[in-house]
């Protein structure tokens, strides 16, 4: 019988927002522990919260193997790896008034917008530990800041959106970008139909794709990508992985709920345009005779199951302006999109600026924008810029046809 142990800690304070002041605070701490135990091609789980005993989990995982629960046990090999990111971003006692001062900054240098939502800091610490000699320990902190903005007498629920995410505060910097995107709220401007460069990020552009890297989807032919493995499918420029490394993606844990590490912390799903990767656990790679990309999660008392931590997409550009030295859409907010089971992808686009020479211009009306799977991906894929300093990182350019509500 084999056995992984695993255990996560998160602790996070989150302030609310009303009206450019903060009203109130939530701290959160949260500890789990789990033991999977696997025996005659079956596994059994069991799981805690709090501080957990190791010994007395066993026990309840040992008997659930009674269940019958079909599960390879694939144990990881020995390895001792840590990635301890536990620098102070922000300490807590200083929490509450260093953001109230950048928030009254903020509504001096923008009068016109009123700020609501969350701002959050939040640690977490992940261990893991197997009997074939595995020890992984990572932990990291982040800082989110997500304001949702209205336009004063506006009468909308909202009119655009500031917010930022990383491993540090830098409230100089934010604040300048932040006042660009306010004098460029205030100037709006129009933009006639047809096809322009789209630079959003990478999310809002790629997240309604993820579905047809599924393993299970993939085998089944119910993907766009069914029968690609290994063939070149997509533009030479796009290299997209799975980012679990802390450095890009502060917070999130470096190995997978079944205790794999990828090369760079990154599993690869496209590398220059060739499908590599699918999202897997160790149960569907097998399964299907796919390779284990190792990117599963669980729930702490739960079985692994298929994981995604955050799109990374390799730069090809030192700058938006070297990316797209002409006319863009930039967009802000982007929801309610879908892409058909033939590849037509289509979203509406709340709130978007355009850009010139990698700066903002001006607001745009509502607008819509579209493409096609493998065009966007493929000849229609400009590329991917890590410099602009509010999305922090994966900022991406993709050719589209963008239309006026």
């Amino acid at each position: 019988m084999e056995k992984e142990f695993i255990k996560e800690t998160e602790r996070s304070v989150t302030l609310n927002v009303t009206a450019g002041k903060i009203d109130s605070f939530r701290e959160l701490e949260k500890t789990t522990g789990t033991v999977r135990v696997y025996d005659n091609g079956c596994i059994g789980v069991a799981g805690c919260l709090g501080e957990p005993d190791e010994k007395e989990l066993t026990a309840r995982a040992e008997e659930a193997l009674a269940f019958g629960i079909p599960y390879p046990c694939g144990m990881e090999g020995p390895l001792a790896l840590e990635d301890l990111r536990e620098k102070e971003i922000i300490p807590i006692p200083e929490f509450i008034p260093t953001m109230q001062s950048f928030l009254d900054r903020l509504g001096e240098m923008c009068p016109k917008f009123a700020l609501t939502n969350k701002i959050s800091l939040t640690y977490n610490r992940s261990e893991y530990r197997n009997g074939a000699g595995r020890r992984l320990v990572s932990s990291g902190r982040a800082f989110n800041l997500e304001l949702v903005v209205q336009n004063r007498g506006s009468g909308n629920l909202f009119d655009t959106f500031l917010g930022w995410s990383g491993d540090h505060f830098d409230a100089e910097t934010l604040l300048a970008y932040f006042k660009k995107q306010y004098d460029a709220f205030y100037n709006p401007v129009d933009l006639e139909p047809g096809r322009y460069p789209v630079i959003a990020a990478a999310p809002d552009l790629f997240g309604a794709f993820l579905q047809h890297f599924v393993g299970d989807l993939y085998a089944a032919g119910a993907s766009l990508l069914s029968g690609k493995f290994g063939q070149k499918v997509f533009s030479d420029k796009l290299t997209l992985r799975d980012d679990m490394n802390p450095a890009t993606a502060p917070g999130v844990c470096f190995f997978d709920a079944e205790g794999c590490v990828a090369p760079d912390f990154r599993p690869t799903l496209i590398e220059n345009g060739v499908l590599k990767g699918l999202l897997t656990t160790k149960k569907t790679a097998g399964q299907y005779g796919l390779p284990n990309l190792g990117t599963a999660s669980a729930a702490y008392d739960g079985v692994p199951g298929l994981g995604f931590h955050g799109l990374y997409l390799e730069p090809t550009a030192r700058s938006l302006k070297e990316l797209v030295p002409g006319k863009a859409v930039f967009v802000v907010m982007a929801s309610g999109g879908d892409v058909t089971p033939e590849g037509h992808f289509a979203t509406p686009v709340q709130m978007a600026y355009l850009m010139e020479g990698g700066q903002l211009v001006g607001r745009l009306p509502e607008l819509s924008v579209s493409g096609h799977f493998y065009d966007m991906l493929g000849k229609d894929f400009m590329g991917c810029v890590h410099d602009d300093p509010i999305e922090g990182s994966k900022l991406c350019g993709i050719e589209m046809n963008v239309e006026k509500v």
